[in-house]
């Protein structure tokens, strides 16, 4: 069985009964793949051989595992039991393997060692980041938790999440472990941390024209000539949301233009607008004005 690339990382060495899958793209050459994985079954059993690779597997539990053997080079590598919140990190350039016994739910990052070298590159730092954190010295870390659980809605349902949100989350991933397990620092911008009025201007004419999120947080930030890391802070501090958050702002205050037309139907307006369709439409809708699409528009027609 050969290992997932990064950018079709499916985690398909370890059997599982649940398997979903997203990509990141935060930055112009690296991609991070997010796997889910989820199984109520008990005894599993062994993990397939896969083909080595310069990537470092990083694995989050969303819910407490302990019960399992490890192999480390045909040899038993020791571990803690995990409990959830716990996060390891396995080079795949080296053979593990593992017998499943008990049931699990975790998330894997496919980080290949290139992305984490441009990421550290974006942050400034100068030093060739190496992860460190085997098994038996797992840890909790709330961050990767917290991102984790971010990503869960957009794993269940790709088709309703925006790239720029995958991105975003997938950047503070990237740099969380760049710092926390790879001793990498970050600059200090000397400006004052906000775009300026022209790049304000041009992240938002790119924002708005890609109203479903397709565009990436690369794209956005290379326009503006800024590194991704920088964009994102910047973006945020001189708009009061991050990229992802603001579109989602920018989408509904479009659809409300074309509620004001009666004869427009709402399935018309949730696509015109960038959702994956009515329901997502009507949901994010409800969220942020808290009331429906049909309320709203019976109070403004």
């Amino acid at each position: 069985m050969t290992a997932p690339r990064p950018d079709t990382a499916s985690s398909d060495f370890i059997p599982a009964d649940v398997r979903q899958t997203i990509v990141t793209q935060a930055l112009p050459k690296g991609q991070v793949g997010i796997v889910r994985l989820k199984t109520l079954r008990r005894n599993m059993g062994l993990t397939a051989p896969y083909e080595l690779e310069n990537t470092d597997l990083i694995v989050l539990q969303l819910h407490a595992f302990g019960e399992q053997d490890l192999w480390l080079d045909g040899r038993p590598a020791p571990f803690v039991p995990y409990d959830a919140g716990t996060v390891s990190i396995y080079d795949l350039d080296r053979r593990w393997v593992a017998d499943l016994k008990g049931a699990f739910d975790c998330l894997h990052f496919h980080l290949p060692r290139h992305t984490l070298e441009e990421t550290v590159d974006d942050l400034g730092g100068r030093q060739r980041p190496q992860l460190y954190l085997p098994p038996h010295l797992s840890t909790h870390d709330s961050i990767i938790h917290a991102l984790g659980h971010a990503l869960l809605p957009a794993l269940a349902r790709p088709g309703e999440a925006s790239q720029l949100f995958i991105d975003h989350v997938g950047l503070a991933f990237q740099a969380h472990v760049a710092h926390r397990y790879g001793g990498v620092g970050e600059r200090r911008e000397r400006s004052d941390g906000k775009l300026t009025p022209s790049q304000a201007r041009r992240a938002k004419e790119l924002l708005l024209a890609h109203l479903d999120g397709t565009i990436g947080l690369a794209d956005v930030a290379s326009a503006c000539g800024l590194s991704r890391s920088y964009f994102v802070k910047a973006f945020h501090r001189t708009t009061g949301l991050p990229p992802h958050r603001w579109l989602t702002v920018q989408r509904v205050e479009r659809a409300k233009e074309w509620m004001r037309n009666p004869n427009m139907p709402l399935s018309l307006i949730a696509v015109a607008c960038g959702f994956a369709d009515q329901s997502h439409f009507s949901r994010t809708f409800t969220r942020l004005t808290g009331v429906t699409p049909r309320r709203w528009r019976a109070d403004h027609t």
